[in-house]
């Protein structure tokens, strides 16, 4: 499984893309975070836990090496975060150097390991000829410690099961009498676009290809470009703006959230879908060539199997798929870095949502007077109502108080 260094830059783009909406986008998004019962599975599953939209696998690197590894579409190959690698007793071996533009309009440089790396996931066993070293987890947070890609499944058809957890090989044969319905789709690259129209109202609408994207948790992320063509600065609905500064990996980064009236894929029309519409000039989401992304808060509202051979996407809804879309946030984004330091780091604020003076990159250590190092982050960020909490910066401690609500 050798990777030119054309297709590592390519898939180094997609990665960097898909973290850094994964840690601006779906804020309000109030994805299950139980762990699978693994006595509940059907036979052959292999189980993950579906935490803050993203799958997380147990895994282990090099024979015996623990590390939870995020699946992700957007992505193809295998790789690691640069703290975990750190602390992993991993001989790393011969790496370079190489610079890669993110989503945002900044450049991220990383190093390269280019000596084979193991890992294994149940029964699944591969090889990565070449791992870029990422910090993921100043974007993902503390329990990410790396990521595998679709390459790892090539020409398999694979069950996703986000409401129970599980991922199985399952033969296309059966998925119609199942229910399933078949989505045609194109693969470019190792990636699947299925086409799908965005719908704000009558006058602004982006139709084309959006990249299938289990590694972003919102619900569909439009280009600024595509964004463009459907005179979205003409659209009348309510917009909020939100900004991200980011310290590694994917550096500045800007969108706008809104509601679409509808969003039309695999046959369905879904209501008044959560958008990510980018502001960025550069990087990823400024691209021509597709119209934009479709996450996992709106896959979630399906039973997925993807073909990565055919290539093909079957859809199962599920019960509720047709329930509003909550967008409930404080006004402001955190990643749980209690691993490091005493608390959640600010990532990202809400224009006019955000308690005043809070900036990206102070630190919430307690939240309605509890230390937060014992704290689920998810339960915490989307209990409505009023809260308080203190944060840090430069060691200086403030206090806010602020509302937990529905913003769009």
């Amino acid at each position: 499984m050798h990777l030119s260094r054309t297709e590592l830059k390519r898939s180094l783009s997609y990665a960097l893309a898909c973290l850094l909406l994964a840690a601006c986008g779906g804020a309000g998004v109030q994805h299950s975070a139980a762990p699978p019962d693994s006595e509940l599975l059907p036979e052959g599953a292999v189980a993950f836990r579906y935490h803050r939209g993203h799958l997380y696998f147990d895994a282990t690197v090099c024979d015996s090496i623990p590390a939870r590894l995020v699946f992700d579409t957007g992505a193809t190959g295998l790789y690691v975060d640069s703290l975990w690698l750190a602390r992993s007793g991993v001989a790393p071996g011969r790496a370079a150097r190489g610079m890669i533009g993110g989503t945002g309009v900044s450049v991220a440089s990383m190093r390269i390991l280019l000596e084979k790396l193991a890992f294994a996931i149940d029964t699944l066993r591969r090889e990565s000829e070449m791992t870029p070293v990422l910090a993921l987890k100043e974007v993902l947070g503390r329990q990410s410690d790396g990521i595998f890609g679709q390459r790892f499944l090539a020409q398999s058809c694979v069950e996703f099961n986000l409401r129970r957890g599980y991922m199985r090989a399952v033969s296309p044969d059966t998925l119609a009498a199942a229910g399933f319905a078949c989505v045609a789709v194109e693969k470019r690259d190792d990636r699947i676009y299925l086409p799908a129209c965005v719908r704000f109202d009558a006058g602004h609408a982006a139709e084309g290809k959006f990249l299938l994207d289990l590694g972003s948790s919102g619900a569909v992320a439009l280009t600024s470009r595509a964004s463009r063509r459907a005179g979205f600065d003409s659209f009348g609905g309510k917009k909020i703006a939100y900004g991200t500064v980011s310290g590694g990996i994917g550096g500045v980064s800007a969108h706008v959230c809104c509601r679409a009236e509808t969003v039309e894929f695999g046959g369905r029309r879904l209501a008044g879908v959560p958008v990510d519409v980018s502001c960025n000039e550069s990087g990823f989401m400024s691209r021509d060539d597709i119209a934009g992304l479709i996450g996992t808060e709106l896959l979630e509202r399906f039973d997925l199997v993807i073909d990565f051979g055919a290539p093909a996407v079957w859809l199962r809804p599920v019960p509720g798929a047709d329930a509003p879309f909550p967008y409930v946030t404080p006004g402001f984004s955190l990643i749980d870095r209690t691993d490091i330091c005493e608390g959640w780091p600010v990532t990202g604020l809400y224009e006019g949502c955000a308690p005043e003076g809070l900036r990206p990159g102070d630190v919430v250590v307690e939240w309605d007077g509890e230390p937060v190092g014992g704290m689920r982050i998810d339960s915490a960020v989307t209990a409505p109502g009023r809260h308080r909490m203190a944060a840090l910066r430069g060691g200086v401690r403030t206090e806010y108080t602020f509302e937990t609500k529905e913003i769009l």
